[in-house]
């Protein structure tokens, strides 16, 4: 097995745009029970009260929903230059930009379907004020219990024109291929791919898609301890008025995850999430899905694919 370039420890941000920025704001704060860090022009910052970095998500006002980019953090350094000097010789490096709020300098580029990304090293770390301190030394903050409270961003899954591309682009950068999607027919299509750079399920995940559209996100998942705050979550939704996507929590086979899935009122997707299997090994997988086992509901009937492995919208 050849040595694995480890160029990125962990996945830092998401941005999401929002035609309904306001509503948008509201429902991450209020119902998710995320934390502001900061708001600058357009765009409002949050994380989850067991992050160490400033922000973990944010929210940018546009005309249309989507995903703004994703952030990554380097490990090290070093790494962060090594990683840009592989990215470059790729040729869909972007460049440098001075940074943003909550960290230094990072380098832009695309993936082959057009997602914007960056890379960086310098993060600024969060200082809790002392009404929010934790009694526990190694927590950023205590748990406030406010809306669902998470504690983590977990992924963030991504729709692909082109699934093979993209995984050997990520698979290039360093991530571990751990699980993916094939179509029975044609045989071996491949319409799916999970990826860590972490001993996590999985950070990143494409799924296959058909319209012709680049750039698209699927949905941002956060992670809480237990599945029974994912079901105590799913009560706290439904009495907030909104709507779960699939009726009701259920099962992933890819990852094992037990999750629900909302739409916020700027049109994104977000997942709730928790049980997800770890990964020690470096040989791990990657273990391959038929279409017809439905490897996104365990426990159902529902499919994010058409026949012809169209995502259904």
């Amino acid at each position: 097995m050849a040595r694995n370039p480890h160029y990125i420890s962990q996945l830092g941000h998401v941005e999401l745009y929002s035609p309904k920025v306001d509503d948008t704001v509201k429902f991450f704060k209020d119902v998710i029970g995320l934390e502001e860090s900061a708001r600058d022009g357009k765009s409002v910052y949050f994380r989850a009260w067991g992050e160490f970095h400033h922000h973990s998500l944010k929210i940018t006002d546009h005309t249309t929903k989507g995903l703004g980019h994703i952030g990554w953090r380097a490990d090290s350094a070093e790494a962060l230059e090594d990683a840009v000097k592989h990215i470059e010789s790729s040729g869909r490096g972007k460049g440098w930009i001075e940074g943003d709020i909550g960290h230094g300098k990072a380098f832009q580029f695309e993936s082959p379907d057009g997602h914007l990304e960056e890379i960086f090293w310098d993060v600024d770390l969060y200082t809790a004020p002392e009404e929010l301190k934790s009694v526990w030394h190694n927590r950023p903050q205590k748990n406030h219990g406010r809306g669902v409270a998470p504690r983590r961003l977990d992924h963030v899954t991504l729709h692909s024109t082109d699934v093979p591309k993209c995984r050997e682009f990520y698979q290039g950068l360093g991530f571990y291929h751990r699980e993916g999607i094939l179509l029975d027919e044609p045989i071996s299509k491949e319409i799916g791919a999970w990826f860590s750079v972490t001993n996590l399920s999985h950070d990143i995940a494409l799924l296959g898609d058909q319209s012709g559209k680049r750039g698209l996100i699927n949905h941002v998942c956060y992670a809480v301890e237990s599945r029974e705050e994912v079901l105590m979550a799913a009560d706290h939704i439904i009495e907030s008025g909104y709507t779960l996507v699939m009726g009701a929590p259920t099962r992933h086979k890819i990852a094992e995850g037990f999750f629900f899935y909302v739409d916020e009122p700027g049109g994104n997707r977000f997942e709730l999430y928790s049980g997800a299997h770890l990964i020690f090994a470096p040989d791990f997988g990657p273990y391959m899905w038929r279409l017809s086992e439905n490897p996104n509901d365990a426990w159902g009937n529902e499919m994010p694919w058409t026949k012809d492995g169209k995502i259904i919208k």
